[in-house]
């Protein structure tokens, strides 16, 4: 049995389909809308703390030594690459902050997630922050930065309870948003309590699933 391309969707042109023709057009006309101040303070950040490349480099735009997002196979893993806040007293000069919790003392079963931050921050570098579909660059859009993990204590639930409630709290109360990257089921409870310190008599929305 044959197919007919003209009858079968399977063998349509790309271009027969309107609806996946026009979101494209969209998707292109948004990203034309994007600054490129981000990009340009990225490449600017990594010429300055990366030193100038080689004399034998045509592209002036690379550093020496990786700064940023490019190459997704090189550079220290942080979340999508973004900077690494060692001084977290700085984190209110930014919008975003990711926090890693390696903490699994909390689970019944088999630990192991206390890697997830780890796991997650070297996958993520192979990823950009540019999505074409939505036309979106969180690097000109939100500034995001990676703040490192919460030392939480192996073995003790309420110490560690302890470590993240103070540490998701500071990142809140600076005005940050943060994202946490854990870590067993156990750290909602005080990434939770970190954040109601400082809402008041405001209440908290949780969607478990």
């Amino acid at each position: 049995m044959t197919e007919n391309s003209s009858e079968n969707p399977l063998f349509e042109s790309p271009g027969s389909n309107s609806s996946n023709s026009s979101e494209a057009e969209r998707a292109l006309e948004r990203e034309a809308q994007l600054p490129l101040t981000g990009w340009q303070q990225e490449v600017s950040r990594g010429l300055e703390y990366g030193l100038e490349a080689a004399e034998s480099i045509s592209d002036r735009t690379i550093p020496t030594f990786s700064r940023g997002e490019l190459p997704h196979y090189a550079g220290i893993n942080t979340f999508l690459k973004a900077p690494y806040l060692e001084d977290v007293r700085q984190v209110e000069s930014y919008d975003v902050a990711i926090v890693g919790v390696p903490h699994d003392s909390g689970t019944t079963y088999r630990p192991g997630t206390r890697f997830g931050p780890q796991g997650i921050r070297r996958i993520s570098a192979l990823y950009t922050p540019y999505n074409f579909e939505l036309g979106i660059d969180l690097r000109e859009q939100i500034t995001l930065c990676d703040v490192g993990d919460i030392f939480t204590i192996p073995a003790n639930n309420e110490k560690s309870f302890d470590q993240i409630s103070r540490g998701i709290a500071h990142i809140f109360s600076s005005g940050a948003f943060p994202i946490i990257l854990g870590g067993d089921h156990s750290i909602g409870f005080p990434t939770v309590r970190g954040i109601c310190r400082h809402l008041g008599d405001k209440k908290v929305g949780i969607i478990h699933f």
